[in-house]
């Protein structure tokens, strides 16, 4: 029976390597834990056989080892971390954290591997991985690596790759380098508008995913390299063409961002029908809402750092009445805090189990409010109510009521991880000031709900940018944490998340010296001084009416 066991085992390698059966794992073997996509857990300790692995002739040096991998009793294939061989094999690597996919591209290839999928996309085509053996996470040693078919993508790749059964060795061969190599066109960054009737030939890049940051209200075409596009006005629409790109997933799509500028992100594969200088074109149309145009409402820019082009929305004026100026009976010795309810009215941020952002932010705000009017504080909020308000609007009233400080609040989503939960507080790149504030708000709301503590971020998010004050984004929890979203609807949990603002904004006031008559503060800068508040003397509310 042993015999036959370690028969079996070796056939099982061999086969992965297309070689025949001899006797079973002379390399020795290891022991990991494959992290289970499904429950999002590691599994128990596992020992796989090890492999060692050539690349022309040379040994490599992997921190975790090539094993062996079987799935439902299918023939063992070796997998490999991701990085070394991809990189050794001229290929680039892109890991995309909320797709739980990892892409490998070559001027003229790209490999599409999801986690724990037994297919793959290569240049735009639906393959089975052999054996049903994907690409996993495993737990070595304490190091966490991607592994991969080691056949699979090194044959895509173009190497050869040939199995050594006394050592347990796959030697892995580079292709040949071409005699000819293809000439390529220097890539542009800006729109070009008539390209050259006779272009250089160039390899097709790749656009990698299509994702909208509704606070920022930007849409972002994030490619696999810098940016060749030429964009076309269409009235009530906008084209954007990649030239030469092909669509990573082979398939057209479209998003919903939630803007008042774009309904809809609408993004198709074409061959040389939008331009017969490049065989393949990927088309991105911007369906614009009523009453926008591209002159006046869309920037689209290329960002060659970032690999994507950065499509940025600037709202029609909104013809609502905003105040211009402080509220009757606001007390001038005392600081004014604009607290911003996220989302509102049509724009219902995340949505998890039927329960809206909107509906979570609003009753946290207005409670936190309260705490804050009773410390004595001036307190403006941008919605009272289940209305929609521009996020620039809520800028413009913050500064013209002369805020000493903005605090937006929101709640988080992972479509990549449901079960990541904790919270965050952004503020605006180098703003000392607005670090200041978000670390206060932060490190009171953790103590007062006992969250997990996910630390300070910067960006770029229109609240943070276009406020003349300090200002902080705070990101409660999750909603797509199961756990987390049970804790936020709870009327307990939502008083003290208001309790932790309350105290995160008084611990940030408290610090500043009195408060005397002062012009508004100048942009990002710190509030001025006037005169120290006292609990329960000189508050008031102002909010906005409904049609705002």
């Amino acid at each position: 029976m042993k015999k036959l066991a370690a028969f079996f085992c070796a056939l099982a390698l061999a086969a992965g390597c297309g070689l025949p059966a001899q006797a079973a794992g002379p390399a020795g073997t290891i022991e990991v834990r494959f992290h289970d996509e499904s429950t999002k857990r590691y599994s128990d300790p596992i020992v796989s056989d090890k492999v060692n692995v050539t690349l022309d002739g040379v040994p490599m040096d992997l921190d975790v080892p090539a094993l062996t991998r079987t799935m439902d009793g299918s023939d063992g294939r070796t997998l490999i971390p991701v990085r070394p061989i991809a990189e050794a094999l001229g290929a680039n690597v892109l890991w995309l954290g909320e797709n739980r996919q990892v892409v490998i591209s070559t001027e003229q290839d790209m490999i599409v591997l999801t986690l724990g999928s037994a297919t793959a996309v290569v240049n735009g085509d639906r393959v089975d991985l052999p054996g049903g053996v994907p690409a996993e996470v495993a737990q070595y040693e304490g190091a966490e690596r991607t592994l991969v078919p080691l056949r699979f993508v090194s044959e895509q790749l173009h190497a050869t790759v040939e199995w050594d059964h006394p050592t347990f060795t796959a030697v892995v061969t580079s292709p040949t380098a071409p005699a000819e190599p293809k000439p390529i066109l220097p890539p542009e960054t800006t729109a070009s508008p008539e390209p050259s009737a006779t272009p250089a030939p160039i390899p097709n890049g790749r656009l990698v995913r299509v994702t909208a940051d509704d606070k920022a209200e930007t849409v972002t075409l994030y490619l696999d390299r810098a940016p060749r596009y030429r964009v076309t006005d269409l009235g009530d629409r906008v084209a954007i063409d990649l030239l030469g790109f092909a669509i990573g997933s082979g398939k057209d799509g479209s998003i919903q961002p939630e803007n008042p500028v774009i309904d809809r992100v609408r993004y198709a594969q074409h061959t040389d029908d939008i331009d017969p200088d490049y065989p393949l074109t990927v088309r991105v149309v911007l369906d614009l809402a009523r009453g926008c145009t591209y002159g006046k409402n869309v920037t689209v820019r290329g960002d060659p750092d970032l690999l994507a082009v950065v499509i940025t929305v600037t709202p029609p004026e909104s013809g609502a009445e905003l105040p211009t100026g402080p509220a009757e009976g606001w007390d001038p010795a005392a600081y004014t805090v604009a607290l911003d309810a996220g989302h509102g009215g049509t724009a219902s941020g995340a949505v998890y189990e039927d329960i809206m952002e909107k509906d979570l932010t609003l009753p946290i705000t207005l409670r936190a409010a309260e705490l804050l009017e009773e410390k004595g504080y001036n307190v403006f909020l941008t919605r009272s109510e289940d209305v929609y308000m521009d996020l620039y609007d809520r800028c413009t009233v913050a500064n013209n009521v002369g805020a000493d400080i903005f605090v937006s609040i929101h709640a988080n989503a992972s479509s990549s991880n449901l079960a990541f939960q904790g919270t965050f507080t952004y503020s605006y790149p180098d703003s000392v000031e607005g670090e200041r504030l978000a670390g206060c708000i932060q490190d009171a709301v953790v103590a007062s709900v006992g969250s997990i503590d996910r630390g300070l971020l910067t960006n770029d998010y229109v609240v943070l940018r276009e406020t003349n004050m300090p200002a902080a984004l705070l990101e409660t929890g999750f909603m797509s944490c199961h756990e987390e979203l049970m804790k936020l609807i709870r009327p307990d949990y939502q008083e003290k998340l208001a309790q932790g603002i309350a105290q995160g904004v008084d611990r940030y006031l408290s610090s500043l010296p009195p408060k005397t008559a002062q012009p508004s503060p100048s942009p990002k800068a710190s509030p001025q001084p006037t005169a120290s508040p006292e609990a329960g003397v000189g508050g008031s509310l102002m909010v906005l009416p409904p049609e705002a």
